[in-house]
């Protein structure tokens, strides 16, 4: 449903101006006897997004060369900057095996918070809460996995969970507090972060936008005037969201490295 759809509804009902909800927010449809099911729209997106991140990457370095093209110098840039200010800051040693991976889940998230932004589109895909859980639970599978490999069942447990140097009695209030925060929540905060993040900017744009057309639509100069001010506010809200939408990609990748890396530690 697209933003001037939605201002006609709501001039509709007795030219009242009802702010978007998180029925609207979500795009969803009404078929039949009014029966509500999801939109097809964002796993459309999602699939659509999925290809454009292959297909970028496949064409950047399909003709890699010592002069790179726009594409391959892009495609190294972004690379490069995962791989150095991400995978080899936090994992060390381990860091250019998990830059693929990394640079992957990074412009993934990148590509589906900025259908949020994009004309038409107007949805980011992370603000469904199944693709951040998804992508959170992937990340827990993974650190949990290689943790266990490397140090064993118990000793992976001992190693999240077990403070050395430390009076024993203490254990029995951290041991408990470690394991929630290191094996329960780290997927859940994961997954909040991102979808609470991308959905609030996305109400936030969209209220905008409509209270914008709503004013416009009545048709009296005084709405039309003080539709100017929800209409800069709305560009306004696109180029901060531009800048969460970044920072929310890079802030999910930099946690993933972080857990990796204390899966992987030595050590507490």
């Amino acid at each position: 449903m697209s933003l001037s759809l939605l201002s006609q509804a709501f001039l509709a009902d007795g030219g009242q101006f009802e702010a978007p909800s998180v029925e609207h927010s979500f795009f969803f449809d009404k078929i039949g006897d009014g029966t509500v099911i999801a939109s097809v729209k964002a796993m459309v997106l999602l699939v659509l997004g999925t290809l454009l991140v292959m297909a970028f990457f496949l064409v950047a370095s399909r003709r890699a060369a010592m002069l790179p093209g726009k594409l391959q110098y892009a495609g190294e840039a972004i690379y490069g900057f995962v791989r150095n200010g991400v995978a080899i800051e936090i994992l060390g040693k381990h860091g250019r095996a998990w830059a693929g991976f990394l640079t992957t889940l990074f412009v993934f998230i990148l590509i589906q918070n900025l259908w949020g932004i994009i004309p038409l589109a107007q949805l980011p895909v992370t603000s469904h809460f199944a693709i951040p859980v998804l992508l959170a639970a992937m990340v827990w599978v993974l650190y949990m996995g290689v943790g266990i490999r490397k140090h064993g069942f118990f000793g992976f447990f001992k190693l999240m969970c077990y403070i050395e140097g430390i009076p024993w009695y203490m254990h029995i209030l951290l041991i408990p507090i470690e394991f929630l925060s290191n094996i329960i929540l780290r997927p859940f905060t994961l997954a909040i972060r991102l979808f609470a993040n991308m959905f609030a900017g996305h109400m936030l744009i969209t209220i905008a936008a409509v209270g914008t057309l709503y004013l416009w639509g009545t048709g009296n100069p005084l709405n039309i005037v003080l539709g100017v001010l929800p209409f800069i506010g709305s560009i306004g809200l696109v180029f901060f969201e531009l800048l969460i939408i970044s920072l929310q990609a890079y802030v999910f990748v930099l946690l993933t490295a972080i857990y990796l890396e204390s899966s992987l530690a030595d050590s507490h």
